[in-house]
């Protein structure tokens, strides 16, 4: 009971409280949307704090540095097949895309062809890391790789690269050729002169300007500054629709909607840092250089880097509405690996960069023919 129900009773206090609304009504006709108003506040103060949750049972196998290797145990009989190694891209967010909810995850999709699933959680990089390389990247996938190989007893396997995670499978394949059964890369920028796109442009900036980047977080790149420059390519989306979008759902009462608007920005607002000797390798070698069109061009411990080792299976998707990475950019590795024309197999989704990583359609539609050829590999 409040104090004025204990003076005046309960119907009075009703009575004067619903006059009471009714008097704001009239003076401020935009009261009637405070509860609106609140929950929408109230859902953004809450993403101020991000967090990501993985949506299939998982455990931790192996952890090293800024490699965590999760391993998704598929309750179907795996003995039959290869084990799939995903690679998630580092590229500021978090590597819970691979497995980003019950009806958009990419993992669930190997579960239902009866894979045994490994991801690859990269860890938000720590100062300690913060001179870590594409080099050492490199030894921590075969670092995954071979805990895979010991714990499987299968000396091949299936190895699947999203976006960056896409040009670090190529790069690691090339390296290590006896240890992968099949190559496959999504929207991955490996000839970054095959289309423009306005992330090539932008790295086409003076390098003392990364390196600056790298150094006001004293050695890292701060994963902030990476999701920034993402925006800055579609301002509109990002930073208007986004909010007409969220008070419309909340107005129409559109729960489901919702859900997936806070969801998605958990996602895309849970920044990862990135050593900032990886960062800048891969601005110099790829995105300036475009060195991976160029084999031997550029080494790793001493190794030359040649895509022409890679002579197994490829499969390569791309985006038709990819801004990021254009399909050109990814299907231009055809041409540049060793593999056999017939053994590479390209497929172009209907989606933009994160639809063909992650969305529904792609999920449902490109992700299953990747496995179904991938059947033929095993």
């Amino acid at each position: 009971m409040n104090i004025l129900e204990s003076l005046i009773g309960y119907e009075e206090s009703k009575s004067y409280l619903e006059k009471g609304l009714e008097y704001l009504h009239e003076v401020n006709p935009l009261f009637k949307d405070y509860p609106l108003a609140k929950r929408y506040t109230d859902i953004l103060t809450a993403l101020q704090e991000p967090h990501v949750e993985w949506s299939t049972p998982n455990n931790v196998i192996y952890e090293h540095q800024t490699l965590r290797l999760r391993h998704f145990p598929n309750k179907k009989d795996t003995k039959a097949k290869r084990p799939v190694l995903i690679l998630p891209p580092q590229a500021g967010h978090h590597s819970v895309l691979a497995d980003y909810s019950p009806s958009q995850s990419l993992v669930r999709v190997f579960h239902r062809y009866g894979y045994d699933v490994y991801v690859t959680e990269w860890l938000s990089a720590t100062l300690e890391y913060r001179n870590l390389g594409i080099d050492d990247y490199i030894r921590l996938t075969d670092e995954a790789v071979d805990i895979i190989r010991e714990r499987t007893d299968i000396f091949k396997i299936h190895i699947v690269g999203q976006c960056q995670g896409g040009w670090q499978a190529t790069l690691y394949t090339s390296l290590f050729p006896d240890k992968i059964s099949t190559l496959v890369s999504a929207a991955a920028p490996i000839d970054v002169k095959a289309a423009p796109s306005q992330i090539i442009d932008m790295a086409q900036m003076p390098m003392p300007i990364f390196e600056f980047l790298v150094a006001t977080g004293n050695g890292l790149m701060q994963g902030k500054y990476m999701v920034s420059g993402f925006k800055s390519m579609q301002p509109e989306e990002h930073y208007i629709k986004k909010f007409s979008n969220l008070w419309n759902m909340i107005k129409n009462e559109d729960e489901e909607g919702l859900k997936r608007f806070i969801l998605f920005e958990n996602w895309y607002e849970c920044v990862h840092n990135l050593p900032g000797r990886f960062y800048l390798d891969a601005i110099k070698n790829i995105f300036k250089a475009n060195n991976f069109t160029k084999p031997g061009s550029f080494k790793l411990d001493g190794r030359a880097v040649d895509f022409r080792n890679i002579t197994c299976p490829v499969i390569l998707m791309a985006g038709k509405k990819d801004h990021i990475t254009p399909p050109p950019q990814q299907f231009a590795l055809k041409n540049l690996v060793g593999t056999a024309p017939h053994d590479v197999v390209e497929i172009l989704t209907e989606g933009g960069h994160i639809g063909t990583l992650m969305g529904t359609e792609s999920l449902r539609e490109d992700w299953t023919r990747v496995n179904e050829v991938l059947k033929l590999a095993n």
